[in-house]
């Protein structure tokens, strides 16, 4: 897609389909809502519980020294 200031929109260079920032906002995240499965959203609240973890074990450790 490429911004045309003259019009203010994102155009499509392969369709020509045209959109405002607002309604580009929301076409990806209804793409990515419909791309996200549930192994997805598991896996990322594995990464996030493990950061965590990281984070407070380093933090810990800091602590008793």
């Amino acid at each position: 897609m490429k911004y045309h200031s003259d019009v203010k929109h994102n155009v499509c260079k392969s369709c020509g389909l045209s959109l405002n920032l607002h309604e580009l906002d929301t076409y990806w995240q209804k793409v990515r809502n419909e791309n996200t499965t549930d192994a997805d959203a598991s896996e990322k609240k594995k990464n996030r519980r493990k950061e965590w973890l990281e984070w407070y074990s380093s933090s810990k450790k800091s602590k008793e020294n």
